[in-house]
């Protein structure tokens, strides 16, 4: 039995699914039953690949064999529902391992704080903690972590900051996850006192910050304009060893974009290419954009050259804001030929891209009739 489920934990970690159900045959041909770690598995192979109506049979198989299974296998059960965006049916997880006597254990609430968190459900996200906590299972970093992010990402900036105080109140210290959460959430609120309050609160903790924490500075600052603090971010990250990621000059080139800083932009670009980055999609509409607000179309429709010489797939966001870029400077007849080009191109038009179209197509009516 050990050898068989030593093979097939192998053939798991590696994905290869087909070789994992041939095990689970052989086993069966050989008369050897699966037991509980068989089961959770084949449920991990299966929920690797998505595959969730075939995780729930297995499950079903599991209570047929009255091999009991644990709260593990019906959290992977429940993050399935989660990524698929049914938390509807987190309820009904619950009830099927309760019927079965199968405690709920802290990743399993966890799983179901964060499915509720991620579809905005926060009065059954509170609720499962309070019911976690009442079971006598203490929430965890990643519990408070979850908790305190989807409050703040919905705007609940106060009750995040109150969930935070609790988090220490209750002993459990914050890591740097809870830090760079609440760094963006005071920095949303541009309470910059706080934001370096809490850097230092932070660091005399023992806990340096990470790319992650470099990047939500880089973004905070530039969103609200402090370009100069952006920056020095940045060099501050350079000096520690830590490389700057895609994702942060994409958040500076997009803080310019969004002022019209055209020029500050593409030396941002120009920064991100000398520091080996590749550009990504993201970090060139951006620049597209910049280049738009700044009404500098002719330099805007370089980018998009420039992404097909590098065989850099546009995408509906490339086209919406080419055809923005137009419609600002009142080039209103070239709009129709950038839509037609991105239908073209196999790329499907956004509700947004349809309202560009038809927004140039009412400027032209209105010139034609005057």
């Amino acid at each position: 039995m050990r050898a068989y489920n030593a093979l097939l934990k192998g053939y798991v970690k590696a994905g290869s699914l087909r070789d994992a159900e041939l095990i689970v045959s052989e086993m069966e041909r050989s008369g050897v039953s699966p037991d509980e770690q068989t089961y959770s598995l084949l449920i991990d192979a299966y929920a690797n690949e998505g595959r969730w109506e075939s995780a729930r049979i297995v499950l079903k198989e599991m209570e047929a064999s009255n091999v009991q299974p644990n709260s593990y296998v019906f959290s992977r059960i429940l993050a399935g529902y989660r990524d698929r965006g049914e938390w509807q049916r987190s309820f009904q997880v619950l009830k099927e391992m309760k019927n079965i006597g199968v405690r709920p254990d802290r990743h399993f609430y966890n799983v179901m704080i964060d499915a509720f968190g991620k579809y905005n459900c926060l009065d059954h996200a509170m609720a499962t903690f309070k019911r976690m906590r009442s079971e006598g299972i203490e929430p965890d970093n990643v519990t408070w972590n979850t908790l305190i992010d989807c409050h703040s990402k919905l705007g609940h900036h106060k009750k995040a900051e109150k969930l935070f105080e609790e988090m220490q109140e209750s002993g459990c210290s914050p890591c740097t996850t809870t830090y760079n959460i609440m760094i963006n959430s005071f920095g949303e609120q541009e309470r910059w006192e706080d934001v370096k309050g809490l850097l230092g609160k932070m660091q005399s903790h023992g806990l340096l910050p990470n790319v992650v924490t470099y990047t939500t500075l880089v973004d905070i600052f530039g969103q609200s304009g402090r370009f100069n603090e952006a920056i020095e971010c940045l060099e501050d990250m350079k000096s520690k060893g830590l490389k700057p990621s895609s994702t942060m000059y994409n958040a500076l080139i997009n803080a310019y974009a969004q002022r019209g800083l055209s020029e500050q932009a593409v030396h941002t670009f120009r920064v991100m290419r000398a520091d080996g980055l590749k550009p990504s999609t993201l970090a060139l509409n951006s620049l597209i954009n910049a280049f738009g607000e700044d009404r500098r179309d002719a330099e805007a429709f370089a980018v998009l050259q420039y992404m097909k010489e590098n065989d850099m797939k546009a995408d509906v966001v490339t086209y919406t804001t080419l055809m923005k870029a137009l419609i600002r400077v009142e080039k209103f007849d070239q709009v129709p030929s950038v839509y037609e080009e991105m239908i073209l191109s196999k790329c499907t038009p956004d509700r947004k891209a349809r309202a560009m179209l038809r927004s140039a197509l009412r400027y032209m009516r209105q010139t034609l009739r005057s």
